[in-house]
């Protein structure tokens, strides 16, 4: 073999080195990328759903409270506002099998654990225009349905002060994600709900609308209006994609301790002895690492998706 064929055969072998890395980098980010629509799809119920039984021992402690006062709540009597956080109400939804407690604000932290109340909305059964936002495809997707519901459907809010059922208006709606004007109240003198989410499924492009009025078995009472020192109504409603620029630092820095985990793993598991050890035990630190990443990963995302 003369010094000619050496040379093509060099370059084969670094092309061929260079397809197998591309190869293997494209199947590793294929499988990362199941992996985080796994995350998405069943990993956010997960938190969803210790926050939601959170947020029931909270609404049952505050029912409790509520029930046994002697100073019972009459719909004269207008309750405090919320503080950010606290939980607001327990949405049901009979015919989409919803069943969530509704906490108040609609920032990333607020919306993991359930549905949501905008600032500037008054509480439930009250005049004004309840706004509600709520997930359609991730942390539970309380709101993964609402397309399905129609005119007539029943809706019922539950409170501290009583049981408010409200009877959908029309179809669902669409608008942009700036129209702000869906969630604000226009008619002071009416009790109306507003469910809002994104849409379509898995995108920010536009907002699905449902709205909805109190029946009249009881008066409604002069509102209550949750005021949240952030979350304005203009910025919440529009926020789409890389919305929260304070999980940049940390994507990028489990980022980096997943490469780092990865390649120290490769060759740590040089001899195929060694393999058998080091990658399970690799994937004892890998896989909540990659959780973790998932999880600022996924504020990245719009708010509302």
């Amino acid at each position: 073999m003369d010094s000619t064929d050496i040379k093509a055969l060099k370059r084969q072998q670094r092309i061929n080195s260079g397809l197998d890395l591309v190869g293997k980098t494209l199947i590793s980010a294929g499988v990362l990328l199941l992996l985080f629509v796994a995350y998405q799809l069943w990993g956010t119920g997960l938190a969803e759903r210790q926050a939601q039984n959170k947020l029931k021992s909270q609404f049952v402690t505050k029912t409790t409270i509520a029930a046994s006062s002697t100073d019972a709540p009459t719909t004269t009597t207008l309750p405090p506002a919320p503080a950010k956080g606290d939980v607001v109400a327990q949405i049901v939804i009979d015919k989409i099998n919803v069943d969530k407690f509704v906490v108040a604000g609609v920032g990333y932290k607020e919306l993991e654990k359930g549905p949501g109340l905008f600032a500037g909305s008054p509480l439930p059964g009250q005049l004004g225009n309840v706004s509600l936002a709520g997930h359609r495809t991730t942390f539970g997707a309380p709101f993964g349905r609402v397309n399905e519901l129609v005119e007539g459907d029943r809706i019922v809010l539950q409170t501290s002060r009583g049981e408010f059922v409200y009877l959908v208006t029309g179809p669902p709606t669409i608008v942009q994600a700036t129209d702000v004007d869906v969630i604000r109240t226009v008619d002071p003198a009416r009790a109306i709900l507003t469910l809002v989410t994104c849409h379509p499924k898995w995108t920010s492009e536009n907002r699905m609308i449902i709205s909805a009025e109190l029946v009249k078995e009881i008066a409604p009472q002069k509102p209550t209006v949750f005021v949240a020192e952030t979350d304005e109504p203009e910025v919440v409603l529009s926020e789409g994609w890389f919305h929260d620029p304070s999980a940049w630092p940390m994507v990028i820095l489990f980022a980096f301790l997943l490469i780092a985990i990865a390649g120290i793993a490769r060759w740590w598991a040089g001899k195929k002895w060694r393999a058998v050890i080091v990658y399970p035990v690799a994937a004892v630190v890998f896989l909540p690492t990659l959780f973790l990443f998932f999880g600022y990963l996924t504020r990245l995302l719009p708010t509302n998706l």
